[in-house]
Parts: structure tokens; C-alpha cells; sequence
């Protein structure tokens, strides 16, 4: 679409929040095959949620996406840090952590997956959100180049002119186009918060 999403990092960052305070409040209450939809769709929404601020400036108030999308990054490491240290930090803990999920909303690991079939193989925090990742990329591709939505966003990254003339609203599609890029980086969190650390945490994102 022509855009430069540099704000992945805090997207990343706030997805994990979503998925961190979702698992706090239901992993008491849910089974494992609830909590990793619910996980997946807080991810999602609190990563689009922080990429449509910077995508409405840039569609509706001509604000440069890259210059917003990097001061977001700055915003969000400010709000975590706050939100760790303040309010969501466990009672008598020093280090400014959660208290661990409950175990039903952690992903197996792929060393306990292939365990199950009688396979041996390296400890590592891989996990079962790799298949999450290679349904997105399936997801991604169908998206570009299957839909009308998708040639949509293609055209207005060729020629936002042409696209115009073609009936395409070059707005919406920079809005939809940041959400979905917002949403797919908030995935992160389902990796490190659910799949590795087990606990909402400062800088889980960084690396």
C-alpha cells in the first residue's frame, strides 16, 4: 500500500498488553481451547487499536506515518512501564512482572509436542504459535491477491491516483491497511506472553 509501518515495535508491545490483561482475568475461568482464541483476538485488537491513531493521521490529517509510528514506539514503552511498575505488577515482587498465567494458557512447547509422539528433540522456547504464524502468512497472501480488499490496497500503493479514478477510497484502505499490519504485530505478544514467558512483563518484545 505504500506505507511504512515503523511503529511494530509498540503494536508488538501493546498486542502483548491486550493478551497479558485478557489472560489475567479468564485464565482462572477458561480452558486451554478458549483462553488461545482469546488470546489471538486481544493480540489482534490491541495492536490495530495502537496502529489506527498514527493510520488516522496519516489518511485524514496528513501526519507522516513514519514520524508517528516511531513516536507510538516512545509511547507505548512510557505506558507499559507505568502500567508494570503501578498497577499490574504482582504484590511483593521486586521486578516489575505479573504474576504467572495459570497453566492452562500456556502453549505447549514444541519439544513437549513432539514428546507426545514419542520424539526427542533440543529444549527451546518454540512453541506452538508457529503454526499460528504460517496460518497468517496463508492469511496475508489470500488477503493481497485473492480479494477485492486486497487489490484495493495494491492499487493505491501503485498509483493512489489511478485508484481513485478506479472508485478506491485511499483513506480507508490506509486505515484498514495500518489496523491489519497493527494487528499482525501484536501477534508477537501470543508468542513471548502465552508461549514463553508465561507473565506480562517489561521489554518481552525487544529482540
Amino acid at each position: 500500500a505504500g506505507l511504512f509501518n515503523i511503529g511494530g515495535e509498540g503494536q508488538a508491545y501493546i498486542g502483548g498488553l491486550g493478551i497479558g490483561l485478557a489472560m489475567l482475568a479468564l485464565d482462572g475461568f477458561l480452558p486451554f481451547f478458549m483462553l488461545l482464541p482469546v488470546s489471538i483476538l486481544a493480540g489482534a485488537l490491541f495492536g490495530a487499536g495502537w496502529a489506527f491513531v498514527p493510520a488516522y493521521l496519516q489518511a485524514y490529517r496528513g501526519s507522516h506515518i513514519v514520524i508517528t509510528t516511531i513516536m507510538f514506539n516512545f509511547i507505548a514503552a512510557a505506558l507499559m512501564v507505568y502500567l508494570m511498575v503501578n498497577v499490574l505488577i504482582e504484590p511483593g515482587n521486586m521486578s516489575p512482572e505479573s504474576r504467572e498465567f495459570d497453566s492452562s494458557a500456556w502453549l505447549p512447547f514444541m519439544h513437549e509436542v513432539f514428546a507426545w509422539f514419542g520424539v526427542k528433540i533440543t529444549r527451546s522456547p518454540l512453541n506452538i504459535s508457529i503454526f499460528w504464524a504460517a496460518i497468517c502468512c496463508v492469511l496475508v497472501w489470500a488477503y493481497l491477491w485473492k480479494t477485492r480488499w486486497g487489490y484495493e490496497l495494491r492499487s493505491v500503493g501503485h498509483n493512489e491516483k489511478a485508484a481513485i479514478y478506479a472508485g478506491v477510497n485511499p483513506k480507508r484502505v490506509v486505515v484498514i491497511t495500518m489496523c491489519l499490519s497493527g494487528a499482525l504485530a501484536g501477534f508477537v505478544g501470543v508468542n513471548e506472553i502465552v508461549g514463553v514467558h508465561h507473565k506480562l512483563l517489561l521489554d518481552f518484545h525487544l529482540g
